[in-house]
């Protein structure tokens, strides 16, 4: 029986250069992301598989596909990793016990396109198995891409905080900062176009499968 899915295939930037307490700390953060997502969705599934890389998959709640991605770029990267990540739309064919061994449209429309996005030196894309679907989503991945490969550190800590639903005010006291300084990070992160691009996905995906 088909399933409708989103699926997310990720892999960590210039994995070759990182030296054992890297690796270990990468997977660390991937494990509290991964309980963190788990929490909003039970039946979410993710696996870590040659050690710098990852599959997930969300049947329950595709939605949360986008914001889970970009929730796990800023955690990773205020941390100093930088990941790229495909999200695919589409079916599940084929259930395995384990997500890396599972198949389907969800799953061709993110493995192979992550292979497309390292081509193009992006970090993330999203793909559906509609060309109209696609042409769209292609400029939101430039423009989400754009604005996260120039995050420092500190804006990222102010995006995280934002994607966990603190509010402003919240945010500064967590990272003992201002708040005037926590809106500033956040403008010239580009929160404003990502909360826009995140509801527009959440809007969208019923029509991506």
């Amino acid at each position: 029986m088909k399933k409708h899915a989103a699926v997310i295939t990720g892999d960590i930037i210039q994995s070759s250069l990182l030296k054992t307490a890297q690796r270990k700390r990468f997977q660390q953060i991937l494990e509290r992301v991964f309980a963190a997502i788990k929490e909003k969705d039970g039946t979410f599934r993710a696996e870590q598989y040659r050690g710098d890389s990852f599959q997930a998959v969300f049947i329950q709640n595709p939605e949360l596909a986008l914001y889970s991605g970009l929730l796990l770029q800023a955690w990773l990267r205020k941390e100093n990793f930088q990941v790229r990540i495909s999200i695919g739309t589409g079916d599940i064919t084929f259930t395995s016990k384990n997500v890396v061994t599972s198949d389907g449209t969800a799953f061709q429309h993110s493995g192979p396109y992550l292979d497309e996005l390292k081509k193009k030196n992006g970090l993330i894309s999203v793909v559906s198995p509609h060309s109209a679907v696609n042409q769209e989503w292609a400029i939101h991945s430039q423009v989400l891409s754009f604005l996260m490969e120039r995050w420092s550190i500190p804006q990222a800590e102010a995006i995280l905080e934002q994607l966990n639903g603190l509010t402003q005010a919240q945010t500064a006291e967590k990272l003992k900062i201002r708040q005037p300084a926590v809106n500033q990070r956040l403008q010239a992160a580009g929160w404003q176009v990502i909360t826009m691009i995140i509801s527009r996905f959440e809007l969208q995906i019923s029509s991506m499968f």
